[in-house]
């Protein structure tokens, strides 16, 4: 059995924070609900562009058999087509899982409310980088390619690949996959989902 609590919290006179918790039966003490909402609200300190935080209580076995209380927090942000962080943490004692998943979550979410700064600042420069006498004289190849763009590739996994799309506004993103250490393109398909193409360079 599994029951779900939700509330809203008014973030700012614009903003609203859509808070839910869903707890499996075994996990769902009245008070942990309440010690989860009042941890889930202290994120809304660093970032008031949260939409939604939703946190999964629950227990799992680990290889020991031992049962441990596991928290899952998932968190949508506003951004292009919006944005999903996600963190999971286990731990002897649940508001142990509850904190330590919290804790993981606000580092993301400076992560993100940093890249988002970066990404801020180098438009202009980009914006500024060639004037359009110096676009115009640039060498096109005797194939037609006028651009080459070079940049180093680090690993990292799809759902980071898409954020970092998502920010950019480009309709695909050419990456290193760190589960498969293989080049992956994400793009935008017509109907607006993703589609991925792998590389096989066997």
């Amino acid at each position: 059995m599994v029951s779900l609590y939700s509330v809203n919290l008014e973030i700012s006179q614009e903003a609203t924070m859509e808070i839910l918790i869903q707890a499996k039966k075994s996990a769902a003490d009245p008070q942990m609900k309440t010690y989860a909402q009042a941890k889930l609200e202290k994120l809304a300190r660093h970032f008031d562009h949260i939409l939604q935080a939703r946190m999964e209580l629950g227990t799992e076995k680990n290889k020991s058999l031992e049962t441990m209380k596991v928290a899952e927090l998932t968190v949508h942000v506003t951004g292009r087509t919006g944005n999903i962080l996600k963190a999971v943490q286990s731990a002897e004692h649940m508001n142990e899982a509850v904190d330590l998943v919290v804790d993981k979550m606000d580092r993301q979410i400076r992560q993100h409310k940093e890249k988002l700064k970066d990404h801020r600042r180098s438009k202009p420069a980009a914006a500024i980088g060639k004037t359009a006498s110096e676009a115009a004289s640039t060498p096109v190849r005797s194939n037609g390619v006028a651009r080459i763009k070079r940049f180093k590739m680090r690993p990292m996994s799809e759902d980071l690949a898409r954020e970092e799309m998502e920010q950019l506004g480009h309709a695909f993103f050419l990456f290193l996959n760190e589960d498969s250490q293989e080049l992956n393109l994400l793009y935008r398909r017509h109907d607006g989902s993703l589609g991925l193409l792998e590389a096989d360079l066997s």
